[in-house]
């Protein structure tokens, strides 16, 4: 019998709903590579550093555990959401996001306890909840800030924050707390608390703009008792134009990306209620009904959820998840993802673009950006990371591919040839290949290509012991940069069917 010949050079079909679904451009995951800049090559990262240090003595960010950040346009300069020792509002600031020590600005401190979730800019101002009733404003930032602990005095005891948006058609900014929306005038001082609410049994989420409209994100008050719902909103009537239904669990981020409503539902992550499973769930709105797009499934976690934490850049809406792969709850797929296109001739795909290797257990609780530059709060103890500031790929980006059966699941197979294409490799790059066969659980190595300049390598048997390649039903293969920022462009298997095999 004929080998069959298989060849990948092209990942923009992103993840895949089934690991053993025949495509030529979906894979099982990707982790830490950037598959949109040109589809047809999986370009590292660089890795993540800690970004933890400030300028007052030998004083440690970290004991401020910021949880949010807001790269400002009114002073270029970047700001994190904390607390101090007390649990009270701090704000943390950089003068240059990409490098350099953050500061402490002695007007930065508030007289309430942080409401961690809602950090954002308008008017030259940051803005964000405290203590039980309190809304602040902290600004100028174009000049000597200082803060107004309390710009509003709101009518109910605050449990649950959202983000904060800017409405276009009016220039008015809207916040929420709990099941309410706070509208903020141009003036920045006339600021109506209830501007809207939605039912009781809801809490709000996530606010992004829709068009003209504001689309208002919520989950159910009582975690995963109900389904999550979207209201359209003008801004200013006494009615929603729309309401819309996004299913079972917790809608946790809703943003648009060309046009169409994306959001982000936690479905029983870390709920006694799906039996030991859950689901991240990626669902559109374009018209007519939600639709689910990617549903990830998961192990169950505990205490973590997806946190409410987004943003949008270059066709992308990218947010933070944790998504279990083993039962012991030693493996998982943790960083940020994102859901988007490189451009119009491009399908809409998920994938994981960041991992943070530092980060424990207790995963990421808020992401930001500013430019290219990522930021991660991790770990539940004030530690900061963001993308170095140097040509440094710390972390191995990983590649692992659909699960291949060569046409013939019944059929016995022996793997002849395995070719790695990559981009000249360069000084100190590295790119490993492995593979796992059948019932496998662990990947076995083939081989590594390190030769600076080199842009392939055929493998004919296992590098370190010339052992032939084994024979199996179906293979999977693993593609890991290593180090140096090496890049794959591709990859061809050859594959024989034994004559007789069943």
């Amino acid at each position: 019998m004929k080998p069959i010949e298989i060849k990948v050079n092209n990942f923009s079909g992103g993840i895949s709903d089934s690991p053993r679904k025949p495509s030529a451009s979906e894979f099982q995951i990707t982790k830490h590579f950037d598959i949109h800049t040109d589809p047809g090559i999986l370009i590292p990262y660089r890795s993540l550093e800690a970004d933890t240090e400030t300028s007052v003595g030998a004083t440690d960010l970290k004991q401020y555990l910021v949880r949010d950040f807001v790269y400002a346009s009114t002073s270029a300069k970047l700001y994190g959401l904390g607390q101090t020792s007390g649990g009270l509002t701090k704000i943390a600031q950089k003068a240059d996001a990409t490098t350099g020590l953050w500061t402490l600005p002695a007007t930065s401190e508030g007289n309430g306890v942080v409401k961690n979730g809602c950090f954002f800019e308008y008017k030259d101002y940051l803005w964000g909840f405290q203590g039980t009733t309190q809304l602040f404003k902290w600004g100028l930032l174009s000049g000597t800030p200082s803060i107004t602990n309390t710009a509003k005095t709101v009518a109910t005891a605050i449990t649950s924050v959202s983000n904060g948006i800017i409405q276009p058609s009016t220039g008015f900014a809207y916040v929420a707390y709990n099941n309410a929306i706070v509208r903020i005038e141009s003036n920045t001082t006339t600021i109506t608390d209830v501007a809207k609410t939605v039912p009781t049994n809801l809490k709000i989420t996530s606010l992004c703009n829709f068009g003209t409209n504001i689309a208002i994100g919520c989950s159910p008050i009582s975690s995963f008792n109900g389904t999550s719902k979207v209201f359209i909103w003008n801004g200013s009537s006494d009615l929603f134009t729309e309401t819309l239904d996004f299913g079972e669990g917790d809608l946790r981020v809703l943003e648009v990306v060309e046009g169409v409503l994306v959001g982000i539902v936690d479905r029983y992550l870390n709920n006694a209620v799906g039996a030991g499973k859950g689901s991240m769930v990626v669902m559109v709105y374009a018209g007519g009904s939600p639709q689910v797009i990617k549903e990830i499934f998961t192990k169950a976690l505990v205490n973590k959820t997806i946190p409410i934490s987004k943003f949008v850049k270059n066709n992308r809406l990218f947010w933070a998840a944790k998504i279990m792969t083993n039962s012991a709850g030693t493996e998982y797929n943790e960083g940020i993802w994102s859901f988007g296109r490189k451009n119009v001739n491009y399908p809409n795909v998920l994938t994981i673009d960041v991992v943070e290797e530092n980060a424990n257990t207790s995963g990421i609780e808020a992401i930001g950006i500013a430019g290219n530059y990522f930021f991660t709060a991790h770990s539940a103890d004030g530690s900061v990371g963001k993308t170095n500031d140097a040509s440094t790929y710390a972390y191995t980006s990983v590649f692992e591919s659909q699960i291949y059966d060569f046409g013939n699941i019944a059929i016995t197979k022996r793997l002849d040839m395995f070719s790695l294409y990559t981009a000249p490799m360069p000084t100190g790059g590295s790119v490993t290949v492995k593979y796992k066969v059948d019932a496998e659980t662990s990947f076995t190595t083939i081989g590594t290509l390190s030769t600076v300049g080199a842009l392939s390598r055929d493998f004919y048997n296992i590098e370190s012991s010339g052992a032939n390649f084994p024979t199996f039903k179906e293979i999977q293969f693993r593609i890991e940069s290593v180090t140096g920022g090496a890049e794959i462009t591709g990859f061809t298997m050859k594959a024989s069917p034994l004559t007789g095999s069943n």
